[in-house]
């Protein structure tokens, strides 16, 4: 058995390590299978689309002292930098951008990239619905890549946001609500008003104010 296992925690290991010399603060690796029944953002045969993909890569990179667009395209141009290497292996690939919305009403993405982020270790998730890394806090883009290269999977991490509120507190739109869980709400619209919501005009107060943001060069 061990021998078995081996080859695929080295593949692991290349790609982790392909993807952290491009500059990507974190990756993680987790299976699709438990996000099989989760809500996405098109109507699609579920049967087929996890039979093509079996496995989720997350990078995450901390906003550091970049414009945010130049961050962007940094993500962007890693990913692209992965697709082709998984490719030139034959490999299924699909890129989860974290701007991409299928159902503009809802907002809705085709599956949830926090959800893959929180799977893959990356870190946990916060009151704000931020994926908060012990290394980083608060992580800035996230960006996905759907496989079918077969790969070791990272482990989830607890939640360690505790009795903290600040991020409910500092919002100043109101649109984050106190929902105490430990692993994520059963609901986004249980946390979250994503019509209050301008983080997508350039809001980062609920990032900005979190106790584990950490200044990194």
């Amino acid at each position: 058995m061990e021998n078995l296992i081996k080859p695929v925690q080295d593949e692991t290991t290349t790609i982790k390590t392909f993807i952290k010399n491009l500059g990507v603060d974190l990756v993680g690796v987790t299976r699709l299978e438990p996000y099989k029944e989760m809500i996405m953002g098109i109507n699609t045969d579920r049967d087929e689309f996890f039979q093509r993909y079996q496995n989720a890569i997350v990078l995450g990179c901390h906003l550091k002292d970049k414009p945010a667009i130049e961050m962007n395209l940094f993500m962007e141009r890693a990913a692209f930098e992965v697709m082709t290497y998984l490719e030139d292996k034959g490999k299924n690939v699909l890129i989860i951008h974290p701007e991409d919305e299928y159902d503009p009403v809802k907002r809705l993405g085709l599956i949830s990239l926090k959800a893959l982020a929180r799977g893959a270790g990356l870190g946990w998730q916060g009151r704000s619905l931020l994926i908060i890394s012990p290394q980083i806090g608060p992580i800035y883009r996230c960006i996905g890549l759907l496989t079918d290269m077969e790969l070791t999977p990272d482990e989830s991490m607890p939640n360690h946001c505790g009795d903290c509120t600040q991020c409910i507190d500092k919002c100043p739109h109101h649109a984050l609500k106190y929902v105490r869980f430990e692993d994520h709400p059963a609901s986004r619209e249980d946390v979250l008003d994503v019509r209050a919501c301008r983080g997508d005009k350039g809001c980062n107060v609920c990032l900005a104010v979190c106790p584990w943001i950490k200044n990194l060069n």
